[in-house]
């Protein structure tokens, strides 16, 4: 299989595309042909040194990605050979080929491209924890999101308004706001800064 992986602490050059053996499942897991990886800001954390420390060099980067199961090890019985899964947390999804425990996977609805299943995973975790884990969002509820345009906020706004709540949505430039479909904007200034401010109607 083929895999990039991080040769040492540094930057992108640091990275290195490879042939490496396929991996074999063990009890409880599978082994998945990728179709894509997910990329998060975690793995540029990784590559410069703040996190898997404790995993030896060259190693392969990517937590999180969608795929087609082809193989099964002993105990699975939850998942079978040709199942579409995606997963997240899952050192190593920078390649061809991902071993993955089953309790990390999610089947992929067929409604659902692989590229999306990648990318939603983590982030989508992530906001569903905020609006529903952390607080529970209630219908009236106005919710102050951070970062709106992006990844996480735009998913965290679209599950807020799903449950009846109100977003103001912050953004780092005009450009960012002008992406928005309905924007509504209050410019406010504090601490010397202009930051641009959404409020998106339910």
């Amino acid at each position: 299989m083929k895999a990039i992986v991080m040769n040492g602490v540094g930057e992108a050059d640091r990275l290195e595309y490879v042939e490496r053996p396929d991996p074999m499942p063990g009890v409880g897991e599978v082994r998945i042909d990728v179709a894509a990886a997910g990329v998060n800001f975690m793995d540029i954390g990784v590559r410069r040194g703040s996190a898997w420390v404790e995993m030896p060099n060259p190693k392969i980067l990517g937590v999180e990605g969608a795929g087609r199961i082809e193989a099964v090890g002993e105990g699975v019985t939850d998942f079978a050979v040709g199942d579409r899964v995606a997963w997240v947390f899952v050192p190593g999804s920078y390649a061809g080929k991902l071993v993955a425990p089953v309790d990390s996977l999610v089947r992929i609805p067929n409604a659902i491209d692989d590229r999306t299943a990648a990318a939603v995973m983590m982030q989508g975790l992530t906001a569903s924890h905020f609006a529903t884990d952390f607080y529970p969002v209630q219908a009236g509820d106005s919710v102050l999101v951070h970062a709106a345009a992006g990844g996480l906020g735009q998913l965290l706004t679209q599950i807020v308004k799903l449950r009846g709540g109100t977003v103001i949505g912050r953004v780092s430039s005009e450009k960012r706001l002008k992406r928005r479909a309905r924007p509504a904007p209050i410019t406010s200034s504090s601490t010397g800064k202009e930051s641009l401010l959404s409020k998106y109607a339910t």
